[in-house]
């Protein structure tokens, strides 16, 4: 004889079972370590402006006015030695100026330019010294005017200095 009693047995065991794992998920999801971060409102959120610290104190100071001096003393010194050895060199160019390039003339004024131009990389030599100073300042975020006028000084003598050389080469002819 069947009464049916059994069937709803069965799906009240389903719907116990059913209801006892879920039970256990949502209990699981319910824990609380405690590595939240709050929810409370932090003070840039309130609209409060909050004070900003002081400026910290330079990490590389100035460059010293004796090395600042220094430098420009041995630039002007450069770009001296290269305008007493620019006149001879511009007296062999215009000598060799239109010969051949096995000719005696146009080999001393070779020689003359080289050392023109070693005269000239004395100049650059103390610009690039100063070029290193200026970049560890601009990365110290330490202005330095007195070593910015010296590198602009510096830097327009080697100009000049490269001028004369290129109306050099264009004289002999090259």
């Amino acid at each position: 004889m069947l009464t049916g009693h059994g069937i709803y047995m069965r799906f009240e065991l389903k719907t116990s079972g059913i209801l006892a794992l879920l039970a256990a998920v949502a209990g699981g999801c319910a824990g609380d370590s405690g590595d939240y971060p709050s929810l409370a409102m932090r003070p840039f959120e309130s609209g409060v402006p909050v004070e900003t610290p002081a400026p910290a104190t330079p990490i590389r100071p100035a460059t010293p006015a004796a090395r600042v001096a220094e430098l420009r003393q041995a630039g002007t010194a450069a770009h001296a030695a290269f305008v007493a050895q620019e006149a001879e060199a511009a007296r062999f160019a215009r000598a060799a100026a239109g010969l051949p390039f096995e000719s005696n003339a146009r080999a001393t004024a070779m020689v003359a330019m080289a050392d023109l131009d070693a005269k000239r990389a004395a100049t650059a030599g103390t610009l690039a010294a100063i070029d290193v100073l200026a970049a560890e300042a601009a990365g110290a975020l330490v202005a330095d005017p007195a070593l910015g006028a010296v590198q602009t000084e510096i830097a327009a003598l080697v100009a000049r200095e490269d001028e004369a050389i290129a109306r050099l080469w264009e004289v002999m002819g090259s």
